[in-house]
């Protein structure tokens, strides 16, 4: 039983990580902490960026390409470069 809600847990505090999105917060600080976080830094980056339907998913799996990174990379392989890079793509939009 403690497992099943220890999952349930992890499945709310990433289903909150994706539908808090918004282009008002501060991406570089919430992609650090999320890096170091086990339950949330296999969410895919794209996935984080498009899933709230703010930005386009073309438009942000073109992107990553052009930062050698792919739809399917996830936060926890992402470096404070990548980070960086993430932040002025969303702060433009």
């Amino acid at each position: 039983m403690n497992l099943l809600n220890e999952i349930n847990n992890i499945k709310l505090l990433r289903d909150n990580f994706l539908n808090n999105f918004n282009l008002q917060l501060n991406i570089e600080e919430e992609l650090l902490q999320a890096t170091n976080d086990n339950n949330i830094n296999s969410i895919r980056i794209h996935k984080y960026l498009t899933n709230s339907g703010l930005i386009g998913k073309v438009k942000t799996a073109r992107f990553l390409d052009s930062i050698n990174l792919s739809e399917k990379t996830k936060i926890k392989d992402l470096n404070k470069n990548h980070i960086k890079e993430i932040t002025m793509y969303v702060s433009k939009l």
